[in-house]
């Protein structure tokens, strides 16, 4: 009985004690509610009283009811009071304060998607494009799916300046400042403002790969640097150079296809109907029709299987590990080990650059597919080169301009061609069949984001 006695005087102690937290938990809830509510008459009331200098234009009046009701309390209609007080900036004409409230609900997180384009758009045309570029990242991580947002920072992004020039043929610029240029009788080389970098002396040009290329004197081959100085003459009797690629060359004599040092050197006596080279080292050589992959050693990686091969602007194959190839079912990416990358299938595709690849479709409509195999932009072009600083040229209406991976044509559209973009350059040619180059104002400042 003594212990039923004690179970029962404990039970009694905690529903007591239940009781009493229940009774406190609802006074303290109530002093917590008569409080807020005290705080809530006393912001609207300072908001009213904003309001009437309002009617009056009373501007830094209104304003100073607007900080006191936000600086001294803390309810649900703080950021309705917050916003409040940017429309009051904004109206008065206090731009450095609207501003600076911008900037401090982006720090806070408070900012919707559409203070963030304001920020970015204010920040350009003070001429500081940075601080705007990241306004318009930060909105778009914050907000992916705000089609506006997007659109803004794809037009900033994309923004470019064209120069043209008196040349109707240009080589494709490479990221090495120098662009091969044709001035009707003689090739030089240019920069991308159209200023002579090495006069115009030579039959033919290579771009440049690294800090050289080769191009062709009085007959002769010849290796060159970027101050036009010699640092190496073939005595090969090559008939022709077809590229360059970092420390070697790809060189044709009596039809037959070598591969050489860029100080025109064999690396091997062997001979093909063609070749490729690329930055990773690797090779593609044709014999019997067929294509096999070399590796840096210039031994074989796989038999002579493959169909085509296909090389980008810069006459390479590969880009990073991915490379364009084709076998009896069609195109597709290949691996350094010459594995596929997917199982899908593709009725012609253009080289790799270095981002989304152009690929055809059995009624010869162009696309784009990514590393594997899917398709993002889908068959509707006349014509299309791969993507490069996520840029894809293509051809619409008989005319060719740029797309972003949105498929949404921010450079161009009409223009007679166009090649891939390098870095911030691209090569154009217009109707009249001038080339130009076209310059992405703010690569740079994307590039550091």
């Amino acid at each position: 009985m003594k212990k039923q006695g004690n179970v029962v005087r404990k039970t009694k102690g905690i529903l007591i004690l239940a009781v009493v937290l229940l009774l406190t938990s609802g006074w303290l809830l109530t002093v917590y509610s008569l409080a807020v509510d005290k705080d809530l008459q006393a912001q609207t009331a300072l908001i009213q009283s904003a309001e009437e200098f309002l009617e009056d234009k009373l501007y830094i009046r209104a304003v100073s009811k607007y900080k006191e009701a936000l600086t001294g309390y803390q309810t649900e209609r703080n950021g309705e009071i917050e916003k409040g007080l940017l429309d009051i900036y904004k109206t008065g004409g206090m731009w450095e304060d609207y501003y600076d409230l911008l900037e401090s609900r982006v720090s806070g997180e408070r900012a919707g998607a559409e203070e963030y384009m304001i920020l970015a758009e204010h920040f350009v045309e003070e001429e500081n494009p940075g601080n705007g570029v990241v306004y318009l990242e930060q909105g778009r991580r914050l907000f992916p799916d705000n089609e506006e947002l997007i659109s803004m920072d794809e037009s900033l992004r994309y923004e470019y300046v064209a120069a043209d020039t008196a040349f109707q043929m240009l080589g494709i610029y490479t990221e090495d400042d120098m662009i091969p240029a044709f001035d009707g009788e003689k090739w030089g080389y240019i920069l991308k403002n159209g200023r002579t970098a090495i006069a115009f002396q030579y039959e033919e040009a290579t771009r440049f790969s690294g800090e050289y290329a080769v191009v062709k004197l009085d007959g002769v081959y010849t290796l060159i640097d970027k101050n036009g100085y010699w640092n190496a003459v073939d005595k090969n009797g090559l008939d022709q150079v077809a590229s360059i690629c970092g420390k070697r060359i790809v060189g044709v004599k009596d039809g037959k296809y070598g591969i050489y040092t860029n100080t025109f050197q064999p690396v091997s006596q062997e001979s093909y109907e063609g070749a490729y080279l690329s930055g990773n080292g690797y090779a593609f050589v044709k014999k019997g029709g067929k294509w096999a992959l070399l590796d840096e050693s210039m031994e074989q990686v796989t038999d002579f299987v493959f169909e085509d091969v296909v090389p980008n602007s810069r006459q390479e194959v590969f880009y990073k590990d991915y490379g364009v190839v084709a076998d009896q079912s069609g195109y597709y990416l290949v691996r350094p080990d010459g594995e596929a990358w997917f199982d899908a299938r593709f009725a012609a595709a253009k080289g790799i650059e270095s981002g989304l690849v152009a690929v055809a479709d059995e009624e010869g409509r162009w696309g784009f597919c990514d590393e594997t195999g899917a398709v993002i932009v889908d068959f509707q072009y006349e014509d299309g080169l791969s993507f490069s600083s996520r840029l894809g040229a293509v051809r619409y209406a008989g005319k060719w301009g740029y797309i972003n991976r949105y498929n949404t044509m921010v450079v161009g559209n009409d223009y007679k061609a166009a090649w891939p973009f390098a870095g911030d350059t691209a090569v154009v040619m217009d109707q009249k069949g001038n080339c130009g180059v076209l310059t992405l104002k703010y690569f740079d400042i994307y590039m550091g984001q």
